[in-house]
């Protein structure tokens, strides 16, 4: 009866509506991210895979850190001022441009300040990464608006539609420029995929005093200083901590690129995809989580996020589990003991971080979000010294016993945090 009555509620709320929208978007988008993987190890070879499987890493925490790490401070802070003059967006949207812009030559940077393997990587490549970073911040302000007004089915369609996207161009820009026609897909689908999300706002999103049909990109009005800072103030522990999350998921794979090369990194590669199906069900639950947190501060949110995330994970965690070496030769055609090992222990570890997760965008909603970086901090250098410790004595397992020691350890940190300091203070519990 309790259970009944819990999703009920759940029901009642809304949350559970939004979180099956962003399932359904995140299977349909983790399928396609597969299907990405498969035609790009297809396309280019194992050593343009494993390229691939290098550079996308470094992207994401680029575009993270200087883009994408804004639209949940703008989630937040545009569900707590439903009723006013949301006219600062236009000027968060700028800002993400700009900052875009001057994160795109990092990438540059860092194939000399990386050397080794990245040393080797053709200038074009990282050119067509930096095209990809500048692409990503339309689409991510679309998406920030998108989430703060609740518009959950509508978020999740624009992930639909840009992986469709990435998908299509892939096939044409692979076969006719490599790896660089690999990334120049993903530009080519942030930028559908934000010109959608644009559409989707003109369509269903209503704001007084703004004038969304007219974005002038080059007039500043000084009037909305105020709440630009909080949003962009606000934003930096997330950017921090979604970076550094990244980051914490792939320094495994960065190492080992670095230590035993692209082929090895192609293979633990395949693996690492996999186990992350069983992550992706927290980022559904966690995304409609934060506004909601945001604007009620009622803690018990995160008791019903935690409740929800146990019991679609476990099912899950059991299939990668049991057919960890089926699921490997179904999708990628390949039979290593290594990998298959990799895959459970990395899918034991993505069912920790889902629940990681679902805390740390609790944090956010309560204006906490600097927590989950320090706990993300300590995370990553242990990963670090772990990886570079155990991947030349056992190899790409090394790297997936690395990764399972930090997942546990952050999450029960945050966990033990949430414990002592959220649920004895005066935030709303039922």
């Amino acid at each position: 009866m309790l259970k009944f009555k819990i999703f009920k509620n759940l029901k009642k709320e809304g949350l559970l509506k939004d979180s099956i929208f962003m399932i359904f978007s995140n299977i349909y988008s983790k399928g396609m991210g597969y299907l990405f993987y498969f035609l790009t190890a297809l396309i280019l070879g194992t050593e343009g895979f494993g390229t691939l499987r290098g550079l996308l890493p470094l992207m994401d925490i680029i575009t993270i850190f200087f883009c994408s790490g804004i639209p949940p401070s703008i989630a937040k802070h545009l569900s707590e001022t439903e009723n006013s003059n949301n006219e600062w967006i236009i000027s968060i949207l700028k800002i993400m441009v700009v900052f875009s812009i001057l994160g795109a030559p990092i990438i540059i940077l860092l194939k000399y300040i990386l050397g080794g393997g990245y040393s080797t990587i053709d200038i074009s490549i990282y050119i067509a990464v930096g095209f990809a970073i500048i692409s990503s911040s339309f689409i991510s302000w679309n998406r920030g608006v998108l989430q703060g007004s609740l518009k959950i089915k509508e978020l999740s369609l624009t992930w639909i539609i840009e992986n469709t996207s990435k998908i299509i161009f892939l096939i044409i820009f692979a076969v006719l420029f490599g790896v660089a026609g690999a990334f120049l897909s993903i530009s080519i689908a942030y930028i559908i995929g934000g010109i959608f999300g644009y559409y989707l706002l003109l369509k269903y999103i209503k704001m007084d005093n703004i004038n969304i049909k007219n974005i002038n990109l080059f007039k500043w009005n000084n009037k909305h200083n105020k709440k630009v800072k909080q949003v962009l103030y606000y934003a930096v522990p997330i950017a921090l901590g979604t970076a550094s999350y990244r980051l914490l998921n792939d320094i495994d794979s960065i190492a080992i690129m670095s230590l035993l090369g692209a082929h090895d990194n192609g293979i633990y590669g395949y693996a690492s995809l996999l186990s992350r199906a069983v992550f992706l069900f927290a980022s559904a639950i966690s995304i409609p989580l934060i506004p909601r947190i945001a604007k009620t501060k009622d803690i018990n949110y995160l008791k019903k996020g935690l409740l929800l995330n146990f019991f679609i994970v476990l099912p899950v965690l059991a299939v990668v589990f049991i057919f960890a070496g089926e699921l490997l030769k179904l999708f990628f055609g390949i039979v290593n003991n290594d990998a298959t090992n990799c895959l459970k222990i990395l899918s034991i570890s993505a069912s920790f971080m889902s629940s990681y997760t679902v805390c740390s965008s609790s944090l956010q909603g309560l204006g906490k979000a600097k927590i989950p970086l320090y706990i993300l901090i300590i995370g990553i250098i242990l990963n670090g010294i772990l990886n570079y410790a155990l991947i030349p004595k056992i190899g790409i397992i090394g790297g997936a016993y690395a990764t399972l020691i930090s997942s546990i350890t952050i999450f029960l940190t945050i966990l033990m945090y949430i414990y002592y300091s959220i649920f004895g203070s005066s935030y709303k519990i039922k």
